[in-house]
């Protein structure tokens, strides 16, 4: 049974862009995933036998949001889609593949003919990489639907090359919530007086805006383009240091500083979920050949991992384990124009520029510390200058002391075993 959906200006001129690349940018229910909805279903018709994606930065928005709406504007679609597979696969040949991309490299072998990213703001840089590589081959387009976030990669290599007129290949669209003439106008004014202004063109007019509550204002400016000239500079660092964040679970993740004029320059980041012990410190000691790392600072949480690491001949450097006390050095290091970052550690950047505080509501206590997610690389950035600063690397003593420790941690978890 055929259905009639009326799109709005703003969403009928998206929903016919023919560049590689559509952007959609609009204020909370403008409409943007009915869009993405009947994109995805005009490019199924075009290209019956083709492959494409529908993608959301988490399984609870991709079932919740993305897919409920998808199904309950087309559920003639319904008995083709295979959930254990997270495929819709079509009566002609082709297929759709419905993904989360909380772990990016899941969308790596794709063969793509069509691509759609709903809420790509909250998406990590490497999908947007990955999926333009796999569009490439068979020249498919791309489609975006997102709130605007923050000032991270979606503002920084996507929505400024278009306004600039730098790229070409990218069309952006941007409305407001109350441009969705479903959208009750009476809400938007109330949330107008709610929310600081900041907050209110974020949420309700697509405007990009730095997050409020953030750590650390990181300067534009001490973002750096490589250049002959200070690979030059840096190639006679008089200190070169690393920081570790262990993880498992959640990522692991290094970054390499460069210390001159004492300056702390930021060179090379490495982030990756799911790695052993093993693999991290062999990302660590590539490292080390690489750029001459002197002194690495790890979190001091995994004394075992850190044991492995002066195995593996890494010469390791005590760490205090403040977190605010991290956040204050750090923070010195910034307001003394001592910071500075090369510009294809872009997951540290994003991380920085999304670093925040709780804020404080009336229904619930303010937490001290800042919000405890996507701050892998902030933390190895903490570990690595308040080690620097503070920390040297171990005395023979102290080093003696900690195999102690060691051992006796190990004897206490086989009595427990043994109970």
């Amino acid at each position: 049974m055929e259905q009639e959906i009326q799109l709005h200006p703003g969403q009928w001129k998206a929903y016919n862009f023919t560049t590689p690349y559509g952007i959609v940018i609009t204020g909370s229910k403008g409409g943007k995933t009915i869009l993405g909805s009947c994109w995805s279903v005009k490019k199924i018709t075009e290209m019956p036998t083709g492959n494409g994606l529908i993608a959301a930065p988490s399984i609870k928005i991709l079932d919740q949001a993305t897919l409920d709406t998808f199904f309950k504007l087309f559920p003639e679609y319904l008995p083709y889609y295979k959930k254990q597979d997270r495929t819709i696969d079509l009566p002609e040949g082709g297929k759709v593949y419905i993904r989360s991309t909380d772990e990016p490299l899941a969308i790596e072998g794709l063969n793509l003919d069509w691509a759609w990213l709903d809420e790509a703001g909250m998406m990590q840089r490497l999908v947007w990489s990955i999926v333009k590589n796999k569009l490439a081959i068979n020249r498919g387009q791309l489609l975006i639907t997102t709130n605007a976030y923050f000032i991270n990669w979606l503002y920084k290599e996507v929505f400024l090359p278009w306004q600039r007129g730098e790229d070409k290949d990218i069309t952006c669209f941007n409305w407001k919530s109350t441009d969705n003439p479903f959208f009750p106008k009476e809400f938007a004014e109330k949330e107008k007086a709610r929310l600081s202004p900041q907050e209110y063109v974020r949420r309700y007019e697509g405007v990009f805006a730095r997050m409020e509550g953030l750590v650390w204002e990181f300067p534009e400016q001490n973002i750096l383009k490589s250049t002959p000239q200070l690979e030059e500079y840096l190639k006679y660092g008089e200190r070169i240091i690393g920081g570790i964040d262990w993880g498992w679970a959640s990522p692991a993740a290094i970054l390499v500083a460069i210390i001159k004029d004492n300056k702390y320059y930021i060179v090379d980041e490495w982030e990756k979920e799911k790695r052993s012990t093993a693999d991290i410190i062999q990302r660590g000691v590539e490292f080390t050949k690489q750029y001459s790392v002197q002194t690495w600072y790890p979190d001091p949480a995994e004394p075992d991992r850190i044991e492995e690491m002066r195995k593996m001949n890494l010469i390791t450097g005590d760490v205090n384990k403040s977190i605010t006390l991290g956040i204050s050095k750090v923070g010195e290091k910034i307001k003394e124009n001592k910071l500075f970052i090369l510009e294809k550690c872009g997951f540290l950047i994003d991380e920085i520029a999304q670093y925040h505080y709780d804020i404080p509501k009336y229904d619930r206590d303010f937490k001290e510390l800042p919000i405890k997610t996507n701050d892998h690389l902030v933390d190895c950035l903490r570990n690595l200058i308040i080690g620097n600063e503070l920390g040297q690397s171990y005395s023979y003593l102290e080093e003696k002391a900690e195999k102690q420790r060691i051992m006796e941690n190990r004897q206490e978890r086989k009595k427990f075993e043994l109970l």
